[in-house]
């Protein structure tokens, strides 16, 4: 029984994805930052589908916590598909930032990214077609510093791609805009009909 795992399920985004797989008939191990939001999405996906969802909190700015996360994950399920979701944007300038509040933003945008696909990846790569999907929101223009960590992410998800293209794992990466919706939910479709395979673009009703 696979599973497919959704990084920052108490977010606008990830909600929407959780609940397009759900629609699809897809078992789901949610992660996210905030228990009871957690919690209230497992309760909303299980009424009006049959399917497993579970649930784990993490810090994605605390290395401890993502690997134990994964490793719950990779004790427990079978992970065929990964929803790799972060949150970028600073809103001060790079030396405005107190040492531990930049730390902490350079690690929850951008290398807790890396951290979950490095712990997921052996379990991934256990299957024939599993799929990882790099998603990046951010609410407003990034700065260049930014754009070019974004875009270093960005060729290293490629140059993995070619690494693994035997082993059937494929790696996309998609720039969000701020979430809007009955639009971003046929974004969400979109994204997954063009990624997952077998995934039927079912049109789910506004909740």
């Amino acid at each position: 029984m696979n599973f497919s795992v959704i990084r920052g399920a108490d977010t606008p985004w990830g909600k929407a994805f959780a609940k397009a797989l759900a629609a699809n008939n897809r078992h789901l191990i949610l992660i996210g930052t905030q228990e009871a939001a957690l919690e209230s999405l497992v309760r909303e996906i299980v009424q009006k589908h049959r399917v497993l969802v579970h649930y784990l909190v993490a810090d994605d700015a605390d290395t401890g916590s993502i690997i134990t996360a994964c490793e719950r994950i990779n004790d427990r399920f079978e992970v065929d598909l990964l929803i790799n979701y972060a949150e970028t944007g600073f809103h001060q300038r790079m030396e405005e930032y107190d040492i531990r509040t930049l730390d902490r933003k350079l690690k929850t945008n951008h290398a807790s990214g890396i951290l979950y696909l490095h712990q997921l990846l052996p379990n991934l790569l256990l299957h024939a077609h599993a799929r990882v999907i790099g998603l990046w929101h951010c609410s407003h223009p990034v700065a260049a510093w930014e754009q070019a960590l974004l875009a270093f992410y960005t060729r290293f998800a490629e140059h993995l791609n070619l690494e693994l293209k035997d082993s059937g794992l494929v790696i996309k990466s998609f720039a969000l805009p701020a979430f809007a919706d009955g639009e971003s939910r046929e974004r969400v479709r979109e994204m997954l009909g063009s990624t997952v395979p077998g995934f039927a673009q079912i049109r789910v009703m506004a909740q």
